[in-house]
This record gives C-alpha cells, sequence and structure tokens, in this order.
C-alpha cells in the first residue's frame, strides 16, 4: 500500500498460537477450527516502511528460517519476506521496535553455522525506549511476573555493538514523518509509531491493538502489565485516528491487517477497507 509518498508493505510471518505460558507454535493450516481454549491465535506482521530515503522496519517479528533454505516451507521468515517485496536484510537502516517480547524482537539476530550471534539486518539502527530495555533486563534477573515473553540473551551483543539506540522522551522523530510515540501498558517501554507522508497518516499499533478485535473490546488484561493505562492509550488512539481518518496498522491480525478507521452508528471503531 502507498501513504502519500511513502510505500508500506506487511512482511506477514504467518498464523501462530500462543499459549498462556508464552510458548508460540505454527499453525500448519489457519483454516483448521481452533481446538484448545488455552491458546490465542495471532498473526505476526512487522511493517516495512520505504521512504524513498530510508528502509525502515517496525518491529522484527521471530525470524523463524533465517538460513533462508528452511525444509519447513510454511514457515515464512524476515529475510524471505523482504526478498518478496524486492529488498535485502543490507537495505534496512532502521528498526523500530513497539517494544521487546522475543515475538516482536527475535528476528533482530539469528546464531550462524559457527555458533555465533549474528544481527540479521547489519547496518540497521534500533531504536527502542530505554525502560524497556531496562525492564527486559529486570525480568532477567528477578523473574518480574510481567515479562513472560521477554528472552534478552541474543540482545547482550546486539547492544554491545551498539546497534540500538535507547529512547528517553515520550515522543521523538525517527525519520522525517516517522515519530515513535511511547504509551507504555502493554509493558513498561511499549510504544506505537505514527506515520505521515502528506496529507495522509497511519498509526502502527504494536501490541497496544494488536489486531481489530480489540478496537472497541479489551480482551487478556493478564497480558499487560498496566492495564488501565493500556485502555486509556488505546483510546486515546483511537480517537485521533477517527479525527484524522488515519489507517491502523496490527501486528497480530489474522484477518484485516490494515485499514481507515471510522465509527459505525452505534459510535463504535470499525475499519473501513483501504481501496
Amino acid at each position: 500500500m502507498n501513504l502519500g509518498s511513502y510505500r508500506i508493505e506487511q512482511l506477514s510471518e504467518g498464523i501462530f498460537e500462543i499459549s498462556g505460558g508464552g510458548s508460540i507454535q505454527k499453525v500448519r493450516d489457519h483454516q483448521k477450527k481452533q481446538t484448545r481454549d488455552d491458546v490465542l491465535r495471532v498473526g505476526l506482521d512487522p511493517v516495512l516502511i520505504d521512504t524513498g530515503k530510508e528502509r525502515i522496519l517496525l518491529d522484527a517479528g521471530l525470524g523463524m528460517g533465517l538460513d533462508n533454505n528452511e525444509p519447513e516451507k510454511e514457515t515464512s521468515n524476515l529475510l524471505t519476506n523482504l526478498e518478496i517485496f524486492g529488498y535485502k536484510a543490507t537495505d534496512i537502516n532502521k528498526v523500530i521496535l513497539s517494544h521487546l517480547h522475543y515475538d516482536h524482537s527475535a528476528g533482530l539476530s539469528y546464531t550462524d553455522h559457527s555458533g555465533h550471534i549474528q544481527a540479521t539486518l547489519p547496518n540497521a539502527t534500533i531504536f527502542v525506549q530505554k525502560s524497556e530495555w531496562e525492564a527486559c533486563l529486570e525480568y532477567r534477573e528477578k523473574q518480574a511476573s510481567y515479562g513472560p515473553g521477554y528472552e534478552p540473551d541474543d540482545l547482550y551483543k546486539l547492544v554491545a555493538e551498539n546497534r540500538f539506540t535507547f529512547l528517553t522522551r515520550d515522543r521523538i522523530d525517527i525519520a522525517p514523518g516517522i515519530t515513535a510515540i511511547h504509551t507504555g501498558g502493554h509493558t513498561p517501554g511499549h510504544q506505537i509509531v505514527r506515520i505521515q507522508s502528506g496529507s495522509e497518516t497511519a498509526f502502527y499499533c504494536g501490541d497496544l491493538i494488536p489486531n481489530e478485535l480489540y478496537m472497541n473490546h479489551y480482551l487478556v488484561d493478564k497480558a499487560d502489565l498496566d492495564s488501565l493505562k493500556t485502555r486509556k492509550a488505546k483510546m486515546l488512539l483511537l480517537q485521533q485516528a477517527d479525527r484524522n481518518n488515519a489507517t491502523l496498522l496490527f501486528y497480530h491480525s489474522i484477518h484485516k491487517k490494515a485499514g481507515k478507521v471510522v465509527r459505525d452508528k452505534n459510535r463504535r471503531f470499525i475499519l473501513k477497507n483501504i481501496t
């Protein structure tokens, strides 16, 4: 899709089931009926923005099968998805992470055939809130209850190589028209991204609004560190998107991965398909 002069692509890794304990399993046939009540079925959809001068990735997925010769053909991965849209890993120069749960960040690194951790996107600077990195370390050291999805081991090397830029402001421009906005709620350093080009606006929601089902409902409060903060931030985002005729981009959607926000006759927020 195009947003003003910017090109935006959603790099789907496929459909997954996430258990209450945080484990993630690929769904081999997403048309099959979900048979377990203790799992959540979601998509994983990093977003690529091409401004013409920069290529910016919003979240990095799981990165499964990073050698690009994975025998499991149903497993899509970051490198394969970039190739589908005509890009290479070296083309990406910035990554904005909504937060550091491993389903959003594991694709940043991989283990090579010599057993060494390598950066998947060797030319990219990674932007994340400093409070999010601190929360990630706190979870690792103290086993804090709010971070079941943190797996920082592979990130230490990327941090040591100065690939990370830690943000301390609630709102900061990462590139022209690309603004990271700290919301908290889901995790201490959770952030969304506003994208503006010309007269058009989009918001990448991260896990503030994982998919369209969450627009008018709050479904899994156990997943959020601060459920009240999440609800307030979500309502502010939806109201602003409605006023600005903005597009929402979802990371965890199975069906409607993007759409413009409008209100129905009952004043509920709904998505209008993008033409």
